[in-house]
């Protein structure tokens, strides 16, 4: 690390936006650890309000089986037609309503997964992070524009490349120490409350190596953004403009993309993003052959981790190599 990059960073550290990133993720952190000690329950918990629903519902089934009889030989008859046309045996117009078991009922009221909990929070909460490392990283370099603070910074540095380099690689080295507060509160955070409800639910070794891949994806690619936030505030010289054209993005280009170009959503930074934190994502959609009065049929479309880092790393180095050649071109004040 260079002398210049080390100042830069004290420099950073210095500005209240960094203590407020933690603050801010300490506080949502707070909120959803709050949601989570109302879900994570034992089902223990919830027996007696299980049996009343068991009860209720099983009431209305037995009601059910003298009424439905010739519905449900109907209906079987054109399942059997329906298979025997079509060749596909797992065809099934749900017919038969089994009867109810309190073991169904309990079943509704477990407590999510502890690994499905970790992988959840680490993508929803991780957004918050990367929008914060992006501020950030606008505000580092874009304040200097605007308060003309750069000029006097390459009177004592001249060298133009030497001073970008800096700032951008100092911005995003700024992120690690704002993604390890969310990763410790995470998890170190999850095993605890699900330890004080007396909840057992246990992380294998293999699944706690995922988690910790998917732990430093989330770090890469908030210092990735602290380092694209730094460039884009030497390029557009503000922070508010920064902020402009990522909500004009989120807002207008992936809403528009979503409704008139269903078949490109696959390349959407933000479906990309979820790849390359989730190690690859699958797009749900609904395809008609006549329009919605024809046959429809879920079409999956799988973007993997390759693709999403991809498309963000394109992405990342077309906006630092941009913002690096004008600001070695253009006035500084």
């Amino acid at each position: 690390m260079t002398r210049l990059t080390r100042v830069e960073l004290r420099r950073i550290f210095s500005r209240k936006i960094v203590h407020l990133s933690v603050l801010a993720i300490v506080a949502v952190m707070a909120m959803t650890f709050w949601g989570l000690w109302q879900s994570v329950q034992p089902q223990s918990a919830f027996e007696e309000e299980a049996r009343q629903q068991f009860e209720q519902v099983h009431a209305h089934w037995e009601a059910q089986q003298d009424t439905n009889e010739g519905f449900v030989e109907q209906c079987l008859q054109d399942q059997a037609l329906e298979r025997e046309r079509s060749g596909d045996d797992t065809i099934d117009f749900g017919c038969e309503w089994p009867e109810p078991t309190l073991e169904e009922m309990l079943a509704g009221y477990a407590p999510p997964s502890m690994v499905e909990l970790y992988r959840t929070q680490l993508l929803q909460t991780g957004v918050l992070v990367f929008f914060l490392a992006l501020l950030g990283g606008s505000t580092a370099t874009a304040a200097e524009l605007a308060h003309r603070t750069m000029g006097t910074w390459l009177t004592f540095e001249p060298r133009r490349d030497r001073v970008f380099g800096s700032k951008v690689l100092a911005s995003g080295l700024a992120a690690l120490p704002i993604t390890a507060v969310l990763l410790a509160l995470i998890l170190g955070g999850i095993p605890l409350l699900y330890r004080i409800r007396g909840v057992d639910d246990a992380v294998t070794a293999a699944q706690w190596t995922d988690l910790g891949w998917m732990s430093a994806r989330v770090a890469l690619l908030a210092v990735v953004l602290g380092m694209v936030g730094a460039a884009a505030g030497l390029l557009l010289r503000h922070t508010g403009a920064v902020l402009g054209v990522a909500i004009g993005y989120l807002l207008v280009v992936e809403n528009m993309v979503r409704g008139l170009f269903p078949d490109r959503v696959r390349y959407l930074l933000s479906e990309n993003l979820t790849a390359w934190v989730n190690d690859g994502t699958e797009i749900r959609s609904w395809v008609c052959e006549d329009g919605f009065d024809g046959q429809c049929r879920e079409v999956i479309t799988r973007v993997s981790l390759e693709q999403g880092a991809l498309v963000l790393g394109l992405v990342s180095v077309v906006v630092i190599v941009v913002s690096w050649l004008a600001f070695r071109r253009r006035d500084v004040p």
